[in-house]
């Protein structure tokens, strides 16, 4: 994968660790360098440092991280230096790469057969992510159609985190659907769970009283996450409700962050509206626990699957084919993205029916019990490895 990013709860940072634990031999293979993008520093780079971790061999949660030095990095993507010369030495049987559109994918279905290894190929890519802005970008996605015409025969399966990922597979790269098997998110249930105790620690924390309610949200907050959206549906909110509270957990870049507070402020909200600043995933699941409505309301995070298996009612955008998981299972209210009667009509729904809200902590205890903790990621991603209907695959 192109990048590791420590610390954090991405697939990279569980689904391994998880794999390990079920007896297979993991190690990940990266950068010596974490990704770029604007208000870095007020994010991840206040919990790990600078970009640049450095080259070598590291560990976390018992999963061995081997970090070469880049090549060349630009929009996203980047180049290792000796990456052949490391799966020669570590002599995979499989090897799952991160990204379909990546070049380290590339590289890595370029030597499989040389190096005699079986490719899977996970991808994130979602309307939000994947857009076609340039002609360098159009060139370069005609490109990757090329090499998938004449190498995708190579990839044993193909697994998208979401059905947006699925999506945009069969429709840029025209994967068959017989080719193509969801391996979802998950989240870790030794961290994330229902508990009174850190319901009462995460309050307190966020001077909450026992009897107000608590709505939050959280991530790397840009425009794209529609905050602006949030907030002025939590004005509404709190024209019928005014002892009721909005935890912003995350960061962005001063800028944006400084404009949500002059919105906040010139609604008259300061007493209402509490910002933290970007924590751990380690220290999630207390705020999680404390909150009453979580609602996320742009473009998809993989933390709600994280909320949800702490039993936080969640509120998302209708049709995002990224929670379509949760929709499937009621774990979930949708609202019309960018609406703000929409989503002050779904927060005020769930306030007021607490029937329902705990029919949505029953429904997403059960959701993430049975399919969407790590381990039974984990374990359907070794069932995928070794497919009885791909044994002829393998043997080539």
């Amino acid at each position: 994968m192109s990048w590791y990013i420590p610390k954090m709860g991405y697939q990279e940072n569980f689904l391994a660790a998880e794999q390990k634990k079920l007896g297979v031999n993991v190690e990940i293979i990266t950068s010596d360098r974490v990704p770029e993008y604007k208000g870095y520093e007020r994010n991840v780079g206040s919990i790990i440092g600078g970009r640049i971790i450095g080259t070598g061999i590291f560990e976390e949660n018992n999963v061995k991280i081997h970090r070469l030095p880049s090549l060349f990095e630009m929009n996203g993507q980047i180049l290792l230096k000796g990456l052949i010369k490391k799966l020669k030495q570590l002599k995979p049987d499989i090897v799952q790469a991160h990204g379909a559109f990546s070049p380290l994918t590339l590289q890595v279905i370029l030597c499989s057969t040389y190096l005699n290894y079986s490719v899977f190929v996970d991808d994130h890519s979602h309307e939000t992510n994947f857009y076609i802005d340039s002609l360098a970008t159009r060139m370069y996605i005609i490109l990757i159609k090329l090499f998938y015409f004449r190498y995708g025969n190579r990839v044993c399966f193909w697994m998208p985190v979401t059905y947006s990922a699925k999506q945009i597979l069969q429709s840029v790269l025209k994967i068959p659907d017989n080719k193509i098997t969801l391996l979802p998110l998950g989240a870790d249930q030794s961290r994330f769970k229902k508990s009174k105790e850190l319901r009462k620690i995460g309050r307190n924390e966020s001077g909450i009283k026992d009897d107000s309610l608590l709505i939050l949200s959280s991530g790397k907050f840009d425009e794209r996450k529609d905050i602006y959206f949030l907030i002025k549906a939590f004005e509404k909110v709190c024209e019928e409700y005014p002892n009721i509270y909005l935890l912003l957990l995350g960061s962005g870049s001063e800028e944006y962050i400084i404009k949500l507070k002059d919105m906040i402020n010139s609604a008259g909200l300061d007493s209402n509206v509490i910002f933290k600043n970007f924590v751990p995933n380690s220290e999630l699941s207390k705020y999680y626990n404390a909150a009453d409505i979580g609602v996320w309301p742009g473009d998809p995070s993989i933390t709600v699957i994280e909320a949800v298996a702490t039993g936080l009612p969640v509120i998302i955008p209708k049709n995002d084919p990224a929670y379509q998981v949760l929709v499937e299972s009621n774990a979930s209210i949708c609202f019309e993205r960018r609406n703000v009667d929409s989503l002050s009509t779904a927060i005020l729904k769930l306030i007021k029916n607490q029937n329902m809200r705990y029919k949505l902590i029953e429904n997403n205890l059960n959701l993430v019990e049975k399919t969407l903790s790590w381990n039974k990621v984990a374990e359907k991603s070794i069932s995928i490895y070794l497919s009885r209907d791909h044994k002829d695959v393998f043997k080539n």
